[in-house]
């Protein structure tokens, strides 16, 4: 009979150091490939979803989903009305370091000071007459609009149950320290 290498009676041990997860972590999320899973009104590590570096947690975020099968609806106006019965809401608490979360504001802050330099600009080009100032600004607003989605979605629901919301858009480095089942 070989020795156990640990006793099962034992009171579990909490590890303190930075991206260590805790007994309680395991229970709340973990991840299937490049989906996060967790439970519907999941507190997320201590950690950022991007780096994995401690972070500052945010207040709870709300995550709609509804499946992808509705969008048939689309041309009918009936969609808008039909997702307010189908889709799903789970809240989840979720970290960020301070160099993502200032990413993510200066995104915020860019976004529509870009989309207000394209308009000034589509105004301007149709006074001047001027087709290069025309495609510049367009490429304002494209710009503007890409980084007003950007900063906004942090993870993106790819699914949500009456108990768990699987989530894409973490750092490897995070996923890598969740287990897996």
């Amino acid at each position: 009979m070989t020795p156990m290498s640990s006793n099962p009676y034992a009171a579990p041990k909490a590890s303190f150091e930075a991206g260590a997860p805790s007994v309680h972590e395991h229970d709340q999320c973990w991840r299937e490939g490049d989906i996060l899973i967790a439970s519907s009104d999941a507190h997320l590590p201590p950690r950022c979803v991007k780096c994995n570096k401690p972070a500052r947690m945010d207040s709870p975020r709300a995550y709609l989903w509804h499946h992808p099968g509705w969008y048939v609806l689309i041309p009918i106006l009936v969609y808008m009305v039909v997702c307010l019965f189908v889709r799903k809401r789970a809240v989840v608490v979720l970290g960020l370091c301070d160099e993502h979360r200032r990413r993510r504001r200066n995104m915020a802050i860019a976004a529509p000071i870009l989309g207000v330099l394209g308009i000034i600009g589509l105004l301007g080009s149709l006074g001047l007459r001027s087709l290069w100032l025309a495609f510049f600004a367009a490429v304002l607003l494209v710009i503007g609009a890409v980084l007003a989605v950007r900063s906004t979605r942090l993870l993106q629901p790819v699914r949500i149950t009456e108990h768990e919301i699987h989530l894409k858009g973490c750092g490897p480095v995070f996923l890598d320290s969740l287990p897996t089942r």
